[in-house]
């Protein structure tokens, strides 16, 4: 079912993530007669600018996270939807949405895909609990374990809100320079990030799709200079929580982890895949008894099983390494 994000979304398209700025000149917003009155106005609406750092409505959160998921699709080339990837996007959501049951945010309308990209060994995650892992990234895994353990991981970005805190961060920012008169938005645009800024800080964004493509816009840039050392950390953590609750190995995480290539780009401020292997090695030995049992649950049945025959789409039929045989 497509929500309204959605058909906002669908309405503006990728236009939405490159509108312009224009049309008006913020600092008519600000009142008084001489300057000192009107710098004394701007500053008192700029403080008031921190409250667009709360946490979202889930409804402005799932029109952020459509924003970001077009934007990943359209980066991504595209997703893999032809007939025969139906079994392997179906395959992929039961896997995920197992493992999002397990997490603090089990109600979101979780929803995973994969993308046509074969030159990036990636996955990615955005508000509302949007996943997408690459078409290579799935080339290069062993079994369901390491599936797991990736999806669970950017479940863990997503539950944390890593992404949530740089959108905040650029509705604040996006809210001073308009009160100072630093940058021209339309009129539409301000009225909508007054209201939020003198109200409890949401934003009503599918009724304004074009500031939407403006902040997610801006959101990307800061997203794509990538996590920082300790989000990435704590994201593994819960990461290896959730493959235990829903009864995977974490040491397939562990394997997933050897594949990936350390630093450059958006993985510049990553830890090495070394330290985060022993930063996940330390967190299960924490999580374990005297007695070697994990708190609160069972170390008997944790599985690393093969992958369905469903990943035959990703590897061309040519490979069957790690897939399960159909059963008749």
């Amino acid at each position: 079912m497509m929500r309204t994000g959605w058909k906002v979304l669908a309405l503006v398209g990728l236009g939405a993530l490159s509108a312009s700025c224009k049309g008006f000149n913020a600092a008519g917003l600000t009142k008084g007669d001489n300057i000192l009155g009107k710098l004394s106005t701007a500053n008192t609406e700029a403080k008031q600018c921190t409250k667009l750092h709360a946490d979202p409505s889930v409804k402005e959160e799932y029109a952020l996270g459509g924003a970001l998921a077009i934007h990943y699709v359209q980066r991504g080339h595209g997703l893999m939807l032809d007939g025969a990837d139906d079994a392997l996007h179906r395959y992929l959501n039961v896997v995920g949405k197992n493992l999002a049951a397990q997490s603090a945010r089990p109600t979101l309308e979780w929803t995973f895909g994969v993308l046509d990209d074969t030159s990036q060994f990636n996955a990615m995650s955005a508000p509302g609990g949007y996943i997408f892992v690459t078409r290579k990234l799935l080339q290069g895994l062993e079994n369901e374990g390491e599936l797991a353990g990736v999806l669970a991981h950017e479940i863990a970005h997503v539950t944390l809100k890593h992404a949530i805190r740089q959108y905040g961060a650029t509705k604040v920012k996006t809210c001073e320079l308009v009160t100072y008169g630093e940058a021209m938005l339309a009129p539409a645009w301000v009225k909508a990030l007054s209201a939020g800024r003198n109200g409890d800080g949401t934003l009503d964004l599918d009724n304004e799709p074009g500031l939407l493509g403006y902040l997610s816009e801006k959101t990307i840039e800061l997203m794509e200079k990538g996590n920082s050392r300790e989000q990435e950390f704590e994201a593994d953590r819960i990461a290896v929580e959730l493959m235990l609750s829903a009864g995977y190995d974490p040491q397939a995480y562990q394997a997933l982890l050897a594949k990936t290539e350390d630093g450059g780009g958006t993985f510049a401020n990553h830890p090495k895949k070394k330290e985060r292997q022993d930063h996940i090695r330390a967190h299960v030995q924490s999580l374990k008894q005297p007695d070697g049992d994990f708190n609160g649950l069972a170390t008997t049945g944790l599985r690393s099983p093969p992958l369905s025959p469903a990943f035959a789409a990703v590897r061309g039929g040519s490979s069957t390494r790690g897939v399960a045989k159909d059963r008749k």
